[in-house]
């Protein structure tokens, strides 16, 4: 911003006066200006920021739900496993048995997140808003949790059904521990499930307002 003084000398007060009004007039018109603009700024780069965290939050909506089928499969495969090492504590025969364990998840991103954090998007949003978003992403991050928790239980489960394959007659003990551990595979994947279920209220929440 550059402020020039009206060209010649001041001849009286009346002319010194009238130059600094001249002077403070030009200044408050160049700061209200720059101040229009940046104001116009933000409120585009709240407007982004926010068509951003939607579309990314309804993304994340339709991944969760997906995954909620997969669920049910993996719960359905964990509890014929349970019943597969009843089978060998029982000394049955296990024949003709399939037994089929994957796990699955759900890749939740949170990039228009971190870039309104970058850019300050947050910064000129109402607390409201930002509040809604904190809210959304932090129960976003204790899902994420969540599911590394279930894929920690699901890898030793997986591990365990080595001993339907076992030439060798399988220790009780370590099928006693496999069952154990099919239970607590169990239990996390209903945490998860659970978190699952609260977050996708929320994302929907957070979307239905305008």
């Amino acid at each position: 911003m550059e402020i020039h003084p009206p060209h010649g000398p001041a001849r009286s007060w009346s002319d010194v006066f009238g130059q600094l009004t001249i002077i403070t007039a030009g200044v408050l018109i160049a700061l209200a200006l720059e101040g229009a603009v940046a104001w116009l700024e933000h409120r585009r780069l709240v407007r982004e920021a926010t068509t951003n965290l939607r579309n990314e939050m309804a993304e994340n909506v339709r991944e969760v739900e997906g995954l909620f089928v997969n669920i049910v499969n993996e719960r359905r495969n964990l509890e014929h496993a349970d019943d597969l090492a009843q089978m060998l504590l029982d000394q049955k025969k296990v024949e003709n048995e399939k037994l089929e364990l994957v796990f699955h998840g759900a890749e939740l991103k949170d990039a228009s997140r971190t870039t309104a954090e970058v850019t300050g998007a947050f910064g000129h949003m109402e607390y409201a808003e930002v509040e809604r978003f904190a809210a959304v992403y932090g129960l976003q991050t204790a899902f994420n949790r969540a599911q590394e928790r279930t894929n920690e239980t699901f890898v030793t489960t997986l591990a365990g059904s080595s001993l339907l394959t076992s030439r060798e007659k399988p220790d009780p003990g370590q099928v006693r521990q496999w069952k154990s551990q099919i239970a607590l595979t169990l239990a996390a994947l209903t945490v998860e499930e659970q978190i699952g279920q609260q977050l996708v209220k929320r994302y929907t929440q957070a979307l239905e307002v305008q």
